[in-house]
């Protein structure tokens, strides 16, 4: 008998506002969220449970959140979150746990575990893991090693090709990548920050970005630039045998006013 593999769905980087109204660089990020989880809805298909990759709110703000678990709450699975740099970790953690969004960072499935990390450097955009991210990511690969491991966190622990991009990422990869090298059945890396679709291989562990549910940052350039793409997610299948498949989906249009003037935010 053939079964099905898990399926994942991976968001990131939704940028919300306490007030629905506002946008980001011409996109309204309330509408654009919407947008991804509808489409979610009527094209994903099964899910299993939806990862939410950091950067949940723009402000930090109880409002967004409460309003990011209200949306979600449409899809009717679990879902699992970790902070990016524009999220207020003692707002996050005061709201959630909130139906249907948990605050458990380590998701054990059958053949699969999913470990679950905050990289945010208090007060600063780049990432960094401090002693205890990394105690707890070595705790769990120890206690399950015979699992298939995926490990989220939300800055990027690889080169971009971008250099205002790559300053701003994983500060301390280095030791990450010397950390997982003892447990081969680390199967793949999940990270959102960079706002673009991403595949690259590091020691045998593949590593995935996610476009944004709202503005997508150019590829290949060394200055901050918006690309024309409509936002969209991560879906991974996860099967019993450790084979992870995975691909992109985008929704139809671009939402908003696109600003191809745009210097940051």
């Amino acid at each position: 008998m053939t079964t099905h593999p898990l399926r994942i769905i991976q968001i990131s980087d939704s940028h919300l506002f306490a007030d629905a109204s506002q946008s980001l660089l011409g996109v309204n990020t309330e509408e654009s969220f919407q947008a991804v989880v509808n489409f979610i809805k009527n094209a994903a298909g099964k899910i299993d449970l939806i990862i939410h990759s950091g950067d949940l709110s723009q402000d930090g703000s109880k409002e967004s959140y409460e309003r990011i678990a209200q949306a979600l709450k449409e899809l009717q699975v679990p879902v699992y979150y970790i902070p990016g740099n524009h999220d207020n970790v003692r707002t996050l953690t005061a709201v959630y746990p909130i139906e249907p969004v948990s605050g458990h960072k380590h998701i054990v499935l059958k053949d699969w575990h999913i470990i679950l990390l905050n990289s945010q450097k208090p007060g600063c955009v780049e990432g960094f893991l401090d002693a205890s991210q990394l105690t707890y990511l070595q705790h769990c690969l120890q206690t399950y090693p015979e699992h298939q491991a995926i490990i989220v966190f939300h800055h990027q622990p690889v080169s971009m090709g971008c250099a205002w991009l790559d300053n701003l990422g994983l500060k301390n990869a280095d030791e990450f990548w010397q950390l997982i090298s003892g447990y081969p059945k680390v199967n793949a890396v999940l990270y959102g920050h960079v706002h673009q679709e991403n595949m690259q291989m590091v020691n045998g562990v593949k590593c995935y970005s996610v476009p944004s549910t709202c503005i997508q940052f150019e590829r290949d350039c060394d200055e901050f630039g918006l690309a024309h793409l409509p936002p969209g997610y991560r879906w991974i299948d996860l099967h019993e045998d450790g084979f992870l498949e995975t691909g992109v989906q985008r929704i139809e249009k671009y939402v908003g006013h696109f600003d191809k003037s745009a210097k940051g935010y």
